[in-house]
């Protein structure tokens, strides 16, 4: 049944940063509208921090129910979207159903990209959901877990951690279980001296979209943490227990992907779509399709400049949600207006690198604006007594388990 013109129906195709931004800026606009929101999880999932599951963070500490941050303001369905049909204005979910919209905004994001590269896919772990996060998590704890009566060589071995993809995703990772792995070895009486944690990057530094100044502060930082760099080597296969590189082969039994994702293969299904060099979307100044003003895509899909980060994807979301209430009460369009990001790295407890610019500091305070930022978003979506209950739930699970599910033998 369509909804009628006096109420226009806004169809919202993904619940992460984008999608939920969308929905937010429409509902404070007050616009007579109704919006429903469609995702495939029930949960909205903080990307920027679910690598801290991996070291024993809870789910709900880095997840949010859907229905929890909208409180019945937005119709939310749990579905996986197929494609569309432009000329009936609908889109048809894998169940078969279709649902009308007068506005359509496809925030679809950005899925793993694996290069075709031969074992990579079923034999190496990902941190880009909560449950890649904890199948890694749990995956380090059995590792620990069979580690009593091997060798020296046999712990060598079991304990030689592999992270490909030196971008921010695999930094902070490799600064985070540098303490994590060091604690856990401890806790199972093992020599902390035998895990060694490598961070393979195919370019010729870390960090290779930030500036210069940037790679070299983070290198440093994590030479000093024990954890090796190599780069300009590029991931060719992987066996069961070998990974070979250009130049050269390792034996790991932990080989976590970093390296890299693309847009969401969905947005392939929109008629006459056109992509950028960058394989994203190409947009008109208003990001909607050049051929549809009715059509928005907002986020990791759509080509703008820094789009693939969530303070983009964020940025997109609000605009697109102003636009759209604008075009409802027939005001004028303004063209959307890119917002050069400023990043923080965490590398290790602590300590963090803040780049903007040709600006940048290292230390705590970095680190304590990172968790201020985390601290910010969350209580921008929930209430500020929600984090804080979630916070001391997760605090008081990290005292009592250490992060680890599995008993020592």
């Amino acid at each position: 049944m369509q909804t009628t013109k006096k109420t226009p129906h806004i169809v919202i195709v993904g619940g992460g940063f984008a999608g939920i931004e969308v929905a937010k800026t429409l509902i404070r606009s007050k616009t007579d509208v109704k919006i429903t929101l469609i995702s495939k999880n029930k949960n909205f999932e903080y990307y920027p921090a679910l690598y801290k599951l991996v070291i024993g963070t809870i789910p709900i500490e880095v997840s949010v129910p859907l229905n929890v941050i909208f409180k019945n303001k937005v119709e939310i369905i749990e579905a996986t979207y197929s494609g569309l049909d432009q000329e009936r204005q609908v889109i048809k979910l894998e169940s078969g159903k279709e649902i009308f919209y007068d506005f359509l905004v496809l925030a679809l994001g950005s899925e793993t990209n694996y290069f075709n590269i031969k074992g990579l896919p079923d034999l190496s772990f990902s941190f880009k959901s909560v449950k890649e996060a904890l199948r890694l998590k749990q995956h380090f704890c059995d590792l620990f877990g069979k580690s009593k009566n091997l060798s020296k060589e046999e712990l060598v071995s079991m304990l030689h951690i592999l992270i490909i993809g030196a971008g921010p995703s695999g930094v902070e990772l490799a600064g985070d279980l540098r303490h994590y792995l060091t604690s856990l070895a401890k806790n199972f009486s093992i020599d902390p001296s035998l895990v060694t944690i490598d961070l393979i990057e195919a370019s010729n530094r870390v960090l290779q979209t930030f500036p210069p100044k940037v790679s070299t502060v983070a290198e440093a930082r994590l030479r000093k943490m024990g954890i090796n760099i190599f780069v300009n080597r590029s991931l060719q296969s992987q066996e069961i227990e070998e990974v070979v590189l250009r130049d050269m082969q390792l034996n790991s039994h932990t080989v976590i992907w970093t390296a890299g994702t693309r847009i969401n293969h969905a947005f392939t299904t929109i008629p006459s779509v056109e992509f950028d060099e960058r394989k994203r979307v190409k947009v008109s100044p208003f990001l909607n399709l050049p051929n549809d003003d009715h059509i928005f895509i907002v986020g990791d899909g759509a080509s703008t400049p820094y789009s693939g980060l969530a303070q983009t994807a964020i940025h997109n979301g609000k605009y697109i949600g102003k636009q759209i209430s604008s075009m409802i009460s027939g005001k004028k369009s303004v063209a959307y207006n890119p917002k050069q990001p400023s990043f923080v790295v965490p590398i290790g407890d602590y300590w963090a690198i803040f780049s903007s610019g040709n600006f940048l500091i290292r230390g705590f305070l970095p680190w304590l604006l990172r968790s201020a930022i985390d601290f910010r978003y969350l209580t921008s979506i929930v209430s500020f007594r929600h984090v804080i209950r979630v916070f001391q739930q997760g605090r008081k699970y990290r005292k009592l388990h250490g992060g680890c599910s599995v008993e020592k033998e």
